[in-house]
């Protein structure tokens, strides 16, 4: 809009501000007949009154109906502002050469007196109409000069007004919209703001700059955050600054400094209403975000104790944020790998979708990896809810992998069932692979055999006098899932985990390196996770009763499962079994098996990548976390090893398990 500031800057118009307000807005210039007139029905609404100070006889009323119109000012027509109101000179008389001049008056001693009355005039005009809050100007233009100039002022307000169309529609573009980063917004409203006013702008909320246009203005502003707001304040650089409220606290402020005294204000305002929206956007975002990270960290402290054995206190945990939800015997493992999809974004979805369905948690092993555990009244929705997620986040290649269902204390052998279904799921057309009841080595082992040798090997850790059973619990997921990732998983260093593996190792005389000797040892584990430490007696098997493990893995059932298990690797043409027997053989490690194979390295490679579909397990996982971490899952070469080693024939070396024979 059109300001008096704005006059003032016209050199034609000669115009200086005596008293008030310079933002006041011009729309039109009223130029009347008779000051003195009655001005009733008249709209006065921001229009300058311009009228000869000689000729209005009644100060106080003109001052009353400006005032009560909304006039935006008066001009004292024919007047300069040589004095606090302005006095009449006469252009041709020179005050400084003529002896009969009298400071503070306005000519000759002849006209000395007319002009002190014309002077005292003006000045109770100036004081009564100032006195009324109206701004008051002085300009040297006659009354007649100024209906020519009453035209061209119109003229001016019409185009400030297009200019500040202009300057709202664009703003439009830039307003707030629902799910928009707020920042961003705030960053787009102040360069809008700088640009459109040529000015510097700051917008700071909650001790930090959330704007600064240009970057300077963030340190040549921060001074005035602490003026009053609406105060303009003048700036070391020669600016006009004014500040502008955003939050009720007063901490939240908008500062822009301009070259002119009072800029677009109706731009400044909606900008201003613009930005308070943004703030509290992103103070509510902040709010939400702060709680839920504090749940999200309340669901993976839950689950690091479902992993850990630690069931019931896992369910006093849950039940203080999702009530009742795991209040059940079993739950299924879910494991959703976001791909290309940005994490968090999937996860923000997933709890919608799954609200009262299962504990959604971001994986703190595997950065593209979500959790979710339901409990198995749920889990079929929970599966559902999954799929639909799927079907959002198609293009972004997402997988997923899911357990069966599981005691709550087995959560962690869900977890390791979610996660060798994942590494199979790429291998789906529908990117999905859920497990299946199928037979596995501790199925078909005799349980009072199997118990009887696991006990007696682990029976050096089971006997600690503190804390064994979760030594070794921590130890099995270890050479399960790696040390890095089992650090992560169950929330403790893994300088920790580290150190209880090294400890079961050495306790039960096996090579925490060799992969044949975590075969074995995970092996024992899982037994004694399934049937406990001791007999059915309640005792521990006397050693004469203790078979080794050749004895174990030579039952009939056992061999029946094995030629089952190997079955699509004996009837490929590539000679993939042989292939695969000499890498296991070989403690999983390419080179040797391929100089006893007398062919590449790369090509042994390549034939157990062949092998994989077949037995449809993933004998190669991803990289591993660390260096010096092995790259192999345990849980699909622990039953290729036990398979190949109960089918091996005369003649041909078995895999060298510790306790087993050549």
């Amino acid at each position: 809009m059109l300001t008096l500031h704005d006059l003032v800057a016209v050199p034609d118009f000669g115009l200086t501000l005596v008293s008030g307000d310079g933002g006041a807005e011009v729309e039109q210039v009223l130029v009347p007949a008779d000051p003195d007139a009655e001005w009733g029905g008249t709209p006065m609404e921001r229009a300058l009154v311009v009228a000869d100070p000689g000729r209005i006889g009644r100060p106080d009323r003109l001052a009353r109906a400006l005032a009560e119109g909304g006039a935006a000012g008066l001009v004292l027509a024919g007047t300069d502002a040589g004095t606090d109101t302005g006095t009449r000179v006469d252009p041709g008389i020179d005050p400084g050469t003529d002896p009969g001049f009298l400071p503070g008056t306005a000519g000759p001693p002849a006209e000395q007196p007319a002009a002190a009355a014309e002077t005292a005039v003006a000045a109770a005009v100036a004081s009564a109409v100032a006195a009324a809050g109206v701004p008051v100007l002085a300009g040297p233009h006659p009354v007649a000069a100024w209906r020519e100039l009453a035209p061209r002022v119109s003229a001016m307000g019409a185009d400030a007004v297009r200019r500040g169309h202009a300057r709202l529609a664009g703003l439009l573009d830039r307003l707030p919209v629902p799910g928009a980063d707020e920042r961003s917004t705030v960053r787009k409203l102040a360069g809008y703001l700088a640009e459109a006013l040529d000015a510097r702008v700051l917008v700071h909320a909650d001790g930090e700059v959330l704007a600064a246009e240009p970057a300077s203005a963030a340190a040549a502003l921060a001074p005035l955050l602490g003026t009053p707001p609406g105060s303009r304040q003048p700036t070391a650089a020669g600016d006009f600054a004014q500040t502008v409220m955003l939050a009720p606290a007063g901490d939240a402020m908008l500062v822009v400094a301009t070259a002119e005294p009072a800029p677009d204000r109706v731009l400044v305002a909606y900008t201003a209403k613009a930005l308070r929206l943004a703030v509290a956007g992103l103070r509510e975002r902040r709010v939400n975000g702060a709680v839920g990270d504090a749940l999200r960290g309340v669901r993976l402290s839950a689950f690091q104790l479902f992993m850990t054995g630690h069931a019931v206190a896992a369910q006093r945990v849950v039940a203080g944020i999702e009530g009742s939800l795991m209040d059940s015997d079993t739950a299924r493992v879910f494991i959703l790998d976001c791909a290309r999809a940005a994490r968090d974004t999937v996860l923000a979805e997933a709890e919608h979708t799954l609200a009262e369905q299962a504990l959604a948690i971001r994986c703190p092993a595997y950065r593209r990896h979500l959790i979710f555990l339901a409990p198995h009244r749920t889990s079929a929705r929970a599966e559902e809810g999954l799929h639909r997620l799927m079907d959002t986040f198609a293009d972004a290649r997402v997988l997923l992998g899911g357990s069966l269902a599981h005691p709550l204390d087995d959560v962690p052998d869900a977890y390791g069932e979610a996660l060798d279904c994942l590494t199979r799921a790429g291998r789906n057309p529908d990117r999905i692979a859920m497990a299946t009841r199928s037979t596995g080595i501790v199925d078909v082992l005799a349980p009072d055999a199997a118990l009887a040798w696991a006990t007696h090997l682990l029976r050096p850790v089971l006997a600690m006098p503190r804390g064994g059973g979760q030594i070794l619990e921590t130890t099995a997921m270890a050479v399960e899932f790696e040390m890095s990732a089992t650090a992560r998983v169950i929330g403790v260093h893994r300088n920790t985990v580290t150190r209880r593996v090294r400890q079961v190792f050495d306790a039960v005389g096996l090579d925490q390196d060799a992969i044949l000797d975590r075969v074995v040892l995970s092996l024992a584990a899982q037994i004694v996770a399934r049937y406990g430490s001791a007999d059915r007696g309640g005792r521990d098997a006397d050693a004469g009763t203790v078979p080794d493990l050749h004895t174990l893995l030579s039952e009939p059932a056992l061999r029946a499962w094995a030629e089952k298990v190997l079955r699509p690797l004996a009837d490929d043409r590539r000679d993939l079994l042989r292939t695969v027997r000499e890498w296991v053989r070989h403690g999983c490690r390419y080179e040797p098996a391929a100089a006893s194979l007398g062919i590449a390295a790369k090509t042994v490679r390549s034939r157990i990548r062949a092998a994989e579909p077949l037995l449809e397990r993933d004998l190669i996982g991803e990289l591993p976390l660390v260096p010096g971490e092995s790259e192999h899952r345990l849980a699909s070469v622990r039953p290729l090893a036990v398979a190949l080693y109960a089918t091996t024939g005369p003649g041909i070396p078995r895999p060298p398990l510790p306790g087993g024979r050549a």
